[in-house]
């Protein structure tokens, strides 16, 4: 059981450290193959999967979104919450060059909008530290996959 106030703490709990940051080893490793990678089929797959990986991520928010608007449920917040997984399914139908950059704007949008606003008050502050620390991370391996789309071998 949480001692009281633990909600307030900042502090990352060890698992959602090392989950949340196994989270992002896809997308480096996806990119890394992306740009340095020996085929250029190899590196065709590799933005692929980038972008179908970004697409769950992205949808997994929405999801988290809506778990926390189960309690206090409204027509806005539920829209909110299925938004995210709606356009990146979209990002799946388009150029991966487009959805890259899609991708990229909304998990900034999204990460900035949820660290700001904090959907859902009894979040604890620790969650909120970790997802903007993920969320920088993925935007900026993003950043790095659009400068170097097209550029490996």
């Amino acid at each position: 059981m949480n001692a009281p106030g633990a909600w307030l703490s900042r502090e990352i709990p060890a698992p959602a450290a090392w989950l949340g940051g196994l989270g992002v080893l896809p997308f480096l490793a996806c990119a890394l193959l992306a740009v340095l990678g020996p085929e250029p089929e190899q590196r065709a797959l590799a933005e692929r999967a980038f972008v179908a990986y970004s697409a769950l991520i992205l949808s997994f928010l929405g999801g988290v979104r809506w778990g926390a608007v189960l309690g206090d449920v409204d027509w806005r917040a539920l829209l909110l919450s299925v938004t995210p997984s709606l356009l990146a399914w979209g990002c799946l139908l388009i150029d991966v060059e487009y959805a890259l950059r899609l991708l990229a704007l909304l998990f900034a949008v999204l990460g900035i909008f949820d660290v700001l606003r904090r959907p859902a008050p009894h979040w604890p502050a620790w969650f909120m530290v970790l997802r903007a620390r993920l969320s920088g991370v993925v935007v900026v391996i993003h950043v790095v996959l659009i400068f170097g789309h097209g550029h490996g071998g």
